[in-house]
C-alpha cells in the first residue's frame, strides 16, 4: 500500500520526474561521478522542464512550490525522486531552488528579474554560499564580512561547499554586516575579479558530481542594489530550518534508490526466499517509510504550525542520517558485498549516502527536540 496519497497534480509531477530521472539522469550518473563534474546536462533538462524556477512565486512566472508557496511538497518530491538515481543532481537542484526561495521571500521585483534572468534564459544555477571553514552558527558569527562603505559594502572572506559555483553567473552569499552585526544576504557575480573559485580542490569519495568547491572573496564591492532583504533575515526568519527539508528529501531519495537497487539485486538472483535477507530488507523499508511520513507531515504542516514543523523536520533529518549509517550494514547483510562492485549503481549511491550523511551538526537535530521536551531554551533549525 502507498503510505501517502498525492494530489493528482503531485502524482503527475512524480511520474514526470521519475521518467526524466530514469531515461536521462541515470545513464549519465556514472560518467559525471567519475569525472567529478557538475551534471550540466541534467540541469539543462530541469531548466527546459521549467523546474529551475520551481520555487518562484507564480506571479513571477514560477511554479509556486517550496516552503512558503502554494504547493510546498512538490519541490521536495522533485528533489526526492531525482536523488533516487543521482543524489548529486538532486542536491544541485535543491540548493539552487533554495536560493530561488529566499530571493522570492526577500528580493524586490527588480532583483528577481535581474538575478534570475540567467536562470530563465540559459539555465544558470545559483550557489548558496553560507557555509564557512570557520563559521560558528550557534553564535551567528560569520567570518566573511561585509564592510559598509558609500554606495554598498566591501566583502572579504572564504566560503566552502559552494554547490553550483562552477555553473553560476550570480552567487547568493551570506556575510556578516559590520554595521548591524547580523547576517546579511548579497548577490555577487561569479565573474567579479575579486572572486576565486577553487574547483580543483573538489575530489571527494561520494557526491562527486555535486561540485562544491571553496570560493574566496577579496575586496569585492557589492552595490546597495545587490543587497537582498534586511540584516538578520536568514537566521531570524528560520531559513536555516526551512532548507533542512531539502537535505532531508535528498537523503530520503538516496535511501530509496539504494533500497530499490538491493531489492532488484536480490530478486534477480532468486534469493528472496532467504528469511535473513527478508528481515534486513524489511528494516530498510520501515526506516524509509518512517522518514517519509515525518518529512511529508512536517512539510504539509509548515504554514499552519511553523515551530512544530521545524521540530519534526529535525527528527526526520536525524532518522534519515541514522538510517544512512545503518544502511551500510543492512545492504551488505541483505545483498552481500558484490552489490557494491563498481558495475552496480548501488555502489555509487552508497558512496553518495556516506558523504552526504556526514554533513555537520547532526547532533543538533534531536538535541533541539530534547530541549523542547524538557522545557529548556532552544533554537529552531540550527542543524544545517
Amino acid at each position: 500500500m502507498e503510505i501517502y496519497q498525492y494530489t493528482d497534480s503531485q502524482q503527475q509531477l512524480v511520474e514526470q520526474i521519475k521518467t526524466m530521472a530514469a531515461e536521462k539522469f541515470a545513464p549519465r550518473a556514472q560518467q559525471t561521478d567519475e569525472a567529478a563534474v557538475l551534471p550540466l546536462e541534467d540541469l539543462q533538462d530541469l531548466h527546459k522542464a521549467g523546474f529551475l524556477t520551481a520555487c518562484l512565486d507564480k506571479a513571477h512566472g514560477g511554479l509556486g512550490f517550496g516552503a512558503e508557496q502554494d504547493d510546498p511538497l512538490s519541490f521536495f518530491l522533485i528533489t526526492q525522486h531525482i536523488a533516487q538515481v543521482n543524489p548529486a543532481t538532486g542536491h544541485c537542484f535543491q540548493v539552487h531552488n533554495n536560493c530561488v526561495q529566499m530571493l522570492n521571500a526577500f528580493g524586490t521585483d527588480e532583483q528577481l528579474e535581474r538575478f534570475l534572468a540567467p536562470t530563465r534564459e540559459r539555465g544558470a544555477v545559483i550557489p548558496g554560499l553560507g557555509s564557512e571553514p570557520t563559521i560558528n552558527v550557534a553564535k551567528g558569527a560569520l567570518s566573511t564580512e561585509g564592510k559598509r562603505v558609500d554606495g554598498g559594502l566591501i566583502v572579504n572572506g572564504l566560503k566552502h561547499y559552494a554547490t553550483n559555483a562552477t555553473g553560476s553567473e550570480w552567487m547568493w552569499v551570506m556575510v556578516m554586516d559590520d554595521k548591524s552585526g547580523r547576517d546579511l544576504t548579497v548577490m555577487i557575480p561569479s565573474s567579479h575579479p575579486g572572486v576565486t573559485t577553487y574547483e580543483q580542490d573538489w575530489n571527494p569519495v561520494g557526491m562527486r558530481a555535486c561540485v562544491s568547491p571553496k570560493v574566496s572573496f577579496e575586496d569585492v564591492f557589492v552595490p546597495n542594489a545587490d543587497i537582498v532583504g534586511e540584516p538578520g533575515d536568514f537566521l531570524g526568519k528560520n531559513w536555516m530550518g526551512k532548507i533542512n527539508m531539502g537535505f532531508s528529501a535528498n537523503y530520503l531519495g538516496n535511501l530509496e534508490g539504494v533500497y530499490q537497487g538491493v531489492v532488484e539485486y536480490i530478486t534477480t538472483r532468486q534469493r528472496g526466499d532467504d528469511t535473513t535477507r527478508q528481515r534486513y530488507v524489511g528494516e530498510m523499508k520501515a526506516r524509509i517509510d518512517a522518514v517519509k511520513l515525518m518529512l511529508y507531515t512536517a512539510i504539509n504542516a509548515f504554514q499552519s504550525d511553523l515551530e512544530g514543523a521545524l521540530l519534526l523536520i529535525e527528527e526526520a533529518k536525524w532518522l534519515a542520517v541514522e538510517s544512512a549509517n545503518r544502511f551500510h550494514y543492512l545492504v551488505g547483510q541483505a545483498a552481500g558485498p558484490s552489490v557494491l562492485f563498481k558495475n552496480h549503481p548501488v555502489e555509487r549511491l552508497m558512496r553518495d549516502l556516506l558523504i552526504h550523511g556526514l554533513h555537520g551538526r547532526h547532533h543538533i537535530t534531536v538535541e533541539t527536540d530534547g530541549k523542547k521536551e524538557l522545557g529548556q531554551p532552544f533554537r529552531l533549525g540550527m542543524s544545517v
